[in-house]
């Protein structure tokens, strides 16, 4: 596998994309989250009192934008934005620029946070913005804090990443894969095992990626070896939508899901030393069934979202 070069650490200024990111900026968060999370809330209050949060949400969510502002009030500070482009300039008559947008917002806030349709939304945007800005996925491109949070629950559970053998089912084209391919090949992780569904592709700049970073990858055809051979398993949503829609709001889903592709309370019991992780929302490939198995994280995810995303907040602040 070829090494990371290590260099000097610089203060973590976007999270935009972790193409740029190198593996201190990724230990610095994951550090730093460790800690917060054994701090009481009158602690963490403490951190950036009256810092203010910037939400400009081209496109639906719930964990990711609500974690956001529930991170942005338990260091001290407040949000402000939309949830609904059509209720701003940019989604009516005057249409405005994102460009126009994230500077105008930036006048107002100390971060921004940005989900988008377009697949270079974010680094259009970094690349205006008076304020550090922090891509909450963006068309196909990336969707580094899924990546961020995922990778520091298995994290914990492993004990290191390095050298580690992290299992992926779900699309391979999905914006969650490639954070997740940068992120591997900046932590020294051996090898990424996919589960994909069927007759999914492999889109060739992830390839070339893990090509040129050294990551080694293969495929598997069901969850169970996935199972077996993987150290750790980050699963997504099997049906997607289209993330170049603000909202898909048709219901047209498949009833049933092969059982290949589901990894259930038989299934994850018979592996209780292997992690899993959702990034939700979770559908048939994980069934609430599992909740109470001691490998199944996907609540534990969701409550540890507001305090990593506090701390890469308190990052791009520079805060202490």
């Amino acid at each position: 596998m070829v090494g990371v070069i290590e260099a000097k650490p610089v203060a973590l200024r976007q999270a935009a994309t972790l193409r740029t990111w190198r593996r201190d900026d990724f230990e610095a968060v994951w550090n730093r989250a460790d800690r917060m999370l054994k701090q009481p809330r009158a602690v963490l209050e403490q951190i950036a009192p009256g810092a203010l949060l910037g939400t400009l949400f081209y496109q639906n969510s719930t964990r990711t934008r609500i974690s956001f502002e529930a991170a942005a009030h338990r260091i001290g500070g407040a949000s402000i934005g939309f949830s609904d482009v059509s209720t701003t300039r940019a989604g009516d008559f005057y249409q405005e620029s994102l460009e126009d947008t994230v500077r105008v917002i930036g006048e107002y806030a100390d971060v921004l946070v940005l989900r988008h349709t377009e697949d270079d939304a974010a680094e259009r945007a970094a690349a205006v913005s008076p304020v550090p800005v922090i891509s909450a996925g963006c068309g196909d491109r990336e969707h580094p804090t899924q990546t961020l949070l995922d990778l520091w629950v298995l994290r914990s559970k492993l004990g290191k990443l390095d050298g580690a053998v992290i299992g992926y089912a779900g699309d391979p084209a999905c914006r969650a894969t490639r954070s997740l391919v940068h992120a591997l090949i900046a932590v020294n992780a051996a090898e990424l095992v996919f589960l994909p569904p069927p007759g999914a592709s492999f889109p060739d700049d992830i390839v070339r990626t893990m090509g040129e970073g050294g990551l080694a990858w293969r495929t598997v055809d069901d969850a169970a070896r996935l199972m077996e051979e993987a150290d750790a398993v980050s699963v997504i949503p099997f049906e997607l939508s289209d993330f170049h829609q603000p909202a898909v709001r048709d219901h047209f889903r498949s009833e049933r899901l092969d059982s290949r592709y589901v990894f259930d309370r038989e299934l994850l019991a018979r592996w209780p030393g292997v992690p899993v992780v959702h990034a939700g929302p979770r559908g048939p490939e994980l069934p609430p069934g599992t909740d109470s198995l001691p490998n199944a994280h996907y609540f534990e995810s969701v409550r540890r979202s507001v305090i990593l995303r506090a701390a890469l907040m308190a990052e791009l602040l520079g805060r202490p």
